[in-house]
């Protein structure tokens, strides 16, 4: 059976710079060549990547995509939330310095309303508090993008190249 993926950190990457709507096949190159030096992958291989990228679910691929708060359903939080997913989104960015995805900022808003933050105010400011809950919102974040990673890109390709070679 051949290799399903030699290159999924780069093709991990690759996708989240895709996502972004700002990179091309070229710009994706060269910061994957700029950080894996001679390992990266080809420019080929980029070309093939993004065709499967492309392929993969509108709703999933936009999750991966900035927060915007005009995307509230797509990241299943209820309009009424709204006013809290942005106030989410802040905090996460105060916190770490980056801007959330929206599968991050739909983790952030579920770990919210199941931990003590539901009974906190927007005013309250306890450190560890947001160092935990932020912690546990990138880990289902990061585990359900794998999880929708591995669908899409791993499990369709193993089945093509299962259905080729026989």
């Amino acid at each position: 059976m051949p290799k399903i993926k030699e290159n999924m950190d780069q093709m991990k990457e690759a996708y989240q710079l895709w996502g972004e709507r700002i990179h091309t096949q070229k710009t994706i190159l060269q910061e994957l060549r700029t950080r894996y030096g001679r390992q990266a992958v080809s420019s080929r291989t980029i070309s093939r990547w993004i065709k499967e990228f492309n392929s993969a679910s509108f709703n999933e691929s936009e999750q991966d995509k900035k927060y915007e708060w005009r995307s509230l359903n797509k990241y299943e939080i209820p309009w009424q939330d709204g006013k809290l997913a942005n106030y989410l989104n802040s905090e996460y960015y105060h916190q770490t310095g980056h801007m959330a995805t929206g599968r991050q900022v739909k983790w952030l808003w579920r770990a919210w309303h199941s931990s003590e933050g539901a009974n906190l105010t927007p005013r309250d400011d306890i450190k560890h508090f947001w160092t935990n809950l932020i912690k546990q919102a990138d880990g289902e974040a990061e585990k359900e993008q794998n999880n929708t990673f591995h669908y899409y890109f791993n499990l369709k390709r193993r089945t093509n190249e299962d259905g080729n070679e026989s």
